[in-house]
């Protein structure tokens, strides 16, 4: 993307650190340190709602950003591809990790799905606001439910999945992305003098090899300690 806007950046880096937190607190329950009712407790709930917002808002505005002059194929193809092999991959490890809550529909499988209903809309801000809106409406008014369109094939899937991103009413969140890279105060960059801060937004550069890596690498090392604890 020519003429990064640190803004979205930081934005990014803000929702990364945010997941690892998440997760490490996750991994300190499964592996007995904490009781804490994660992820499923209402605080835990809000708390992963925050990092999902985050994380697709910067989905939406990035496709703008990136497309808003026109869609290079090649290069859409490119970082999709990158994202659906390592989807692919997320759900194979699960698979056999986890075979009773494996995860088939999960962020990266939902990134790959919402950048390709999107990417047509990467020129249109006014349309991506009014779509946006709509499908977080029709979910929060019961219109559809959370699960479409899973609903069909529910009774072959796992009843929990240890990571479930819907389509309602999460892609709207990405399409409100799209409108908001549009707006003039994003376009000014208000976080722009953090710039020579790059650190701050490095894990945002980097954000789908910190998401690949940085729950095995927390997971090994907790398997480490409780070994080497004899736990």
């Amino acid at each position: 993307m020519n003429n990064r806007i640190i803004s979205i950046d930081v934005l990014r880096s803000f929702a990364i650190v945010l997941m690892v937190v998440f997760h490490f607190i996750y991994d300190l329950r499964f592996f007995g340190y904490v009781e804490w009712d994660i992820p499923d407790g209402v605080e835990w709930r809000t708390f992963r709602h925050i990092i999902l917002i985050s994380f697709f808002i910067c989905l939406g505005a990035s496709l703008h950003l990136s497309y808003q002059n026109g869609i290079d194929w090649k290069k859409f193809s490119k970082r999709l591809t990158q994202i659906l092999v390592s989807a692919l991959a997320i759900s194979l490890v699960s698979l056999v990790i986890v075979p009773n809550n494996y995860i088939y529909f999960g962020v990266l499988q939902f990134i790959v799905v919402a950048s390709v209903l999107c990417i047509m809309f990467a020129n249109k801000p006014r349309a991506s606001l009014s779509i946006g809106l709509v499908i977080i409406a029709t979910y929060n008014i019961g219109g559809v439910s959370g699960m479409w369109p899973f609903t069909y094939i529910q009774n072959h899937l796992p009843a929990y999945s240890n990571d479930y991103v819907g389509l309602f009413p999460w892609l709207g969140v990405v399409f409100v992305g799209i409108w908001s890279a549009s707006t003039s105060f994003v376009k000014k960059d208000p976080l722009r003098h953090l710039k020579k801060h790059t650190w701050i937004a490095f894990p945002g550069k980097h954000s789908l090899v910190i998401y690949l890596v940085h729950q095995p690498a927390l997971f090994a090392i907790f398997g480490l300690i409780a070994y080497l604890s004899g736990g």
